[in-house]
């Protein structure tokens, strides 16, 4: 019986020692944290994700998924219940993605903020977070498309490299071979000219800065013409007024001799005479100035030969006065 007491004794002690060893481990490994749950909503597939896959805040893991299952409301979209560490930031703007964990196949969450300047504001618990496709799943949906966008390029891409076609384009790589040699040459003869068009451009330059002389001396002389016109214009002036008194005073010389010849006393007759002739020399001035108004400027001309003198028989013959 002592042995047997010994026995029992022996084996709650291992029994409880036992309990003690699992209740310490499950006490260290027990996870305390306070959590706080958000709803993931997902319209397209969850591939890789499963129970207790972690949740990720840009990066650092704050929490693990809790849930997965269709919406009952609609089954169309999928609804993943995560539980996400009180103190991770998670905000109001915040996205979900599917992250790959390596070469597993299996997923994880990870939440990203949509703007990351924009006020933080705090997510309320239970808040529901919308599920983006990351880039390889866009890439995988529009995968059909670019398959057919491809075929479609290699049917047109053999349409046009047909026989004809690369007959053709043969043809125009020879010609523009010949073109090429052509502007080779060209550029070989315009070598000299284009050596010669500093010095062309310096005659050039020479040749406008001496237009630009004359045009300058062409506006003085306009300058001057101009002033030679009003002076010319003047001295016409000055030409009629001298006429005009000039005839005053013939008149006036004709009434006096028409008035005083029948009664005029013989002593004042040669001052009438005086006075006749001093009119007719300045109306005979007049006259000559009128019909050669340069002589103002540059003295009367020589007076063309009378009878018997040099030249008068050769002007005679030529008609000139």
């Amino acid at each position: 019986m002592e042995n047997k007491a010994h026995a029992i004794a022996a084996g709650l002690f291992v029994l409880l020692l036992g309990f003690a060893l699992a209740a310490t481990v499950a006490w260290f490994q027990g996870d305390r944290t306070e959590r706080v749950h958000y709803t993931v909503v997902s319209r397209s597939g969850v591939t890789g994700l499963n129970l207790k896959a972690p949740v990720k805040l840009r990066g650092v893991e704050v929490g693990h998924v809790e849930g997965i299952g269709f919406d009952p409301t609609d089954a169309r979209q999928i609804l993943v219940d995560i539980a996400v560490d009180v103190a991770a930031p998670v905000s109001t703007s915040a996205y979900a993605q599917l992250g790959l964990q390596g070469v597993t196949g299996l997923s994880f969450v990870a939440l990203e903020e949509a703007d990351a300047e924009a006020p933080f504001k705090r997510a309320e618990p239970g808040a529901r977070i919308a599920l983006r496709p990351t880039l390889l799943d866009r890439l995988a949906e529009s995968g059909p498309n670019l398959v057919a966008g491809f075929a479609e390029t290699a049917t047109r891409l053999n349409a046009v490299l047909s026989d004809d076609n690369r007959a053709q384009l043969g043809e125009a790589l020879v010609q523009l071979r010949q073109a090429a040699g052509d502007t080779s040459r060209l550029m070989a003869a315009l070598q000299p000219a284009a050596r010669e068009l500093p010095g062309l451009l310096k005659d050039a330059d020479a040749a406008t800065q001496r237009a630009d002389a004359a045009l300058r001396r062409v506006e003085a002389l306009a300058a001057d013409g101009q002033q030679l016109a009003q002076d010319l214009k003047a001295r016409a002036a000055m030409l009629d007024r001298l006429e005009a008194a000039a005839a005053q005073v013939q008149a006036t010389s004709r009434n006096l001799e028409l008035a005083l010849v029948g009664d005029t006393p013989p002593r004042t007759r040669p001052l009438l005479s005086d006075i006749s002739a001093a009119s007719r020399s300045v109306e005979r001035a007049a006259n000559e100035v009128g019909e050669q108004p340069q002589s103002l400027l540059f003295g009367r001309g020589a007076r063309p030969p009378g009878p018997g003198e040099t030249g008068f028989e050769q002007r005679q013959k030529t008609g000139t006065k």
